[in-house]
């Protein structure tokens, strides 16, 4: 022995102690492997296992499922608002069109030029959609109808009082379901005829 461990007998004791619990402790765990379980405790592991596993499903679908619905929702009100906005830009675009359409038609009326005004619905009617373009008289004559089929007929027969009435460019939908624009054409004091424009019906 040493003389540091001659004089310091006490903690050569406590060193020994310590390495005791230590080897102790480690031969506790290095058992571990080959420890045999017995039949309830390896049950009992065993459904602990299950128990954590089936928890853990659980939990991942329930947050799988919460975003697919919060992703469904946000999806559902960015097409909402996206068809509401291409709405509302649609129907400028056609009150924009019906406004330089209405200015167009004046022109002509005051002149008497019908034969001009003519010229402009047979062009308009060749757009994408378009059906037929009348023009009506504010005495509810038919003035000129791209469908030639109802040149002999009245204005107020193809379209009731309501529309032929209107003071405002309007879009809107005729009795037969189908979408018209209606164009009032202004004259200095008054209105002094209308423009409707129908569409065909959408294909789905």
């Amino acid at each position: 022995m040493t003389d540091y461990n001659k004089q310091n007998p006490n903690q050569q004791s406590k060193a020994e102690t310590l390495f005791s619990l230590l080897s102790a402790k480690f031969e506790w765990l290095a058992k571990i492997p080959t420890m045999q379980l017995s039949a309830k405790h390896a049950a009992i592991l065993v459904g602990i296992i299950v128990v954590l596993l089936v928890w853990k499903t659980i939990a991942v679908s329930k947050v799988e499922s919460d975003m697919a619905k919060k992703l469904e929702n946000e999806r559902v009100l960015i097409t909402q608002q996206a068809r509401e906005y291409a709405d509302q830009q649609y129907v400028k675009e056609e009150e924009r069109f019906g406004q330089v359409l209405s200015w167009a038609v004046r022109g002509e009326l005051i002149r008497n030029n019908v034969d001009q005004i003519d010229q402009y619905l047979s062009e308009i009617v060749k757009m994408k959609d378009t059906e037929r373009v009348v023009l009506i008289g504010e005495d509810g004559q038919l003035l000129v109808s791209t469908d030639k089929r109802l040149e002999e007929t009245k204005g107020v027969e193809i379209y009731p009082k309501e529309i032929l009435n209107l003071q405002k460019i309007t879009l809107r939908s005729d009795v037969e379901g189908k979408k018209i624009l209606v164009v009032p054409v202004m004259g200095l004091n008054k209105k002094i005829a209308t423009v409707v424009v129908s569409y065909k019906q959408p294909k789905f």
